[in-house]
């Protein structure tokens, strides 16, 4: 698997390499290069973490905002505060605001010498900020969200011609809107703007990948010719490749309601003989590559053993495998339950006592909240009555 996954990789930085020899920037390159930056701020390796965002921002002129905080915190705890000084600007002119500074991943930028700096030059940036909003582009689209929400709740389902038909004329008007304006900047910004503009795409294909999966309701009507005729998939890949949404927007609107899920469902593995913990998918391997190689075709991660790193900075690096083990080897006439509900109890001591406010600092995919979890070798751990 792991040489897959390398191969994997290969491709796919290979085919970003043939795009840019034609003089394009392939955003693809962008998000793979910055999961290996996320590697390793999971393993408190700051220092490498940053070296690859400043590499990647010289190479590819948009940024999304998530990633500059990424970059800046690294910076913060690289004692680099003149770095991130640079980067608190630019995440002002993202979005953020003095506030977003009083939390506290920015706590020793705060008490550096070039905090004072920064506050100096914040008001000018954050009135570039403003002037620079569109209001009247945001009320159009804010609009349209108001609209989607209200078809959305009422009392009609997907495949119903009824709630399909008012919502294909919203997705009609969204796609006259990105015929005048393409993807609007809001979606690289610290902005409530990006939600309600992604649950206008999450809807449609919601509705689309519905009538695909149940061709009686396909063949009902005509207009789903029309909602195919969109073609926003299409559209939004090539977006993606743009650098004008992030591959969490598109996968997480094109996968919306399909039941083949391309890129896969996280899941945790924890292996009580390797004793390890890593995220995973629970399906043969054929499958899990093809879903791995679907993700680093858009520039998700892949869920492998070889990327248990990213849970590094949770809880389950500190997995209690031994103190479980221990504890299961001196019970008698144990059922399988009994030891569940043992491991449970030793998984919640150490569970309560991580200190979880350190992974709030970077934005990073939260594995450790996943709740869909496999034990490997567990039920086979022996019991005092084994010895």
């Amino acid at each position: 698997m792991k040489t897959l996954i390398l191969n994997f990789f290969l491709i796919a930085l290979l085919s970003v390499a043939s795009a840019q020899k034609n003089q394009e920037l392939n955003y693809i390159n962008y998000h793979t290069q910055l999961n290996q930056a996320k590697l390793l701020i999971a393993q408190s390796k700051y220092d490498k973490a940053l070296e690859i965002h400043q590499n990647v921002f010289r190479q590819y002129p948009k940024h999304f905002y998530k990633d500059v905080h990424n970059a800046c915190v690294s910076a913060i705890k690289c004692k680099k505060n003149k770095v991130a000084r640079n980067l608190a600007e630019e995440l002002v002119s993202l979005g953020y605001q003095l506030e977003e500074f009083q939390k506290n991943a920015f706590k020793d930028f705060r008490n550096s010498k070039e905090w004072k700096g920064f506050l100096k030059t914040y008001p000018k940036l954050r009135l570039q900020y403003e002037s620079g909003l569109n209001q009247d582009l945001r009320e159009k689209y804010h609009q349209l969200y108001l609209e989607d929400q209200k078809v959305a709740s009422n009392q009609y389902g997907y495949g119903e011609f009824k709630n399909d038909s008012a919502m294909l004329a919203l997705s009609k008007r969204l796609k006259e809107y990105y015929k005048e304006d393409g993807i609007p900047d809001f979606i690289h910004q610290s902005d409530s703007m990006y939600t309600k503009y992604y649950i206008l795409y999450r809807h449609y294909f919601g509705m689309k990948n519905n009538a695909d999966n149940t061709p009686e309701i396909k063949e009902k009507s005509g207009i789903y010719k029309e909602i195919d005729a969109l073609n926003w998939k299409k559209i939004l890949l090539q977006e993606l490749s743009e650098g004008n949404i992030d591959p969490q927007f598109y996968s997480n609107a094109v996968m919306y309601n399909d039941y083949s899920n391309p890129f896969g469902k996280a899941a945790i593995k924890i292996d009580f003989d390797k004793e390890t913990v890593s995220p995973f998918m629970s399906l043969k391997p054929e499958q899990v590559a093809k879903k791995n190689a679907n993700r680093l075709a858009i520039g998700l991660m892949p869920l492998s053993d070889d990327n248990k790193e990213i849970l590094a900075n949770t809880w389950y690096a500190k997995y209690p495998f031994k103190a479980i083990k221990d504890s299961i080897s001196k019970t008698k006439n144990a059922s399988l339950l009994d030891k569940i509900m043992l491991k449970t109890k030793v998984e919640l001591q150490v569970y309560n006592s991580f200190p979880h406010a350190n992974q709030d600092e970077f934005f990073i995919d939260d594995f450790s909240k996943i709740n869909e979890k496999y034990n490997h070798g567990f039920k086979d751990l022996p019991t005092a009555d084994d010895k």
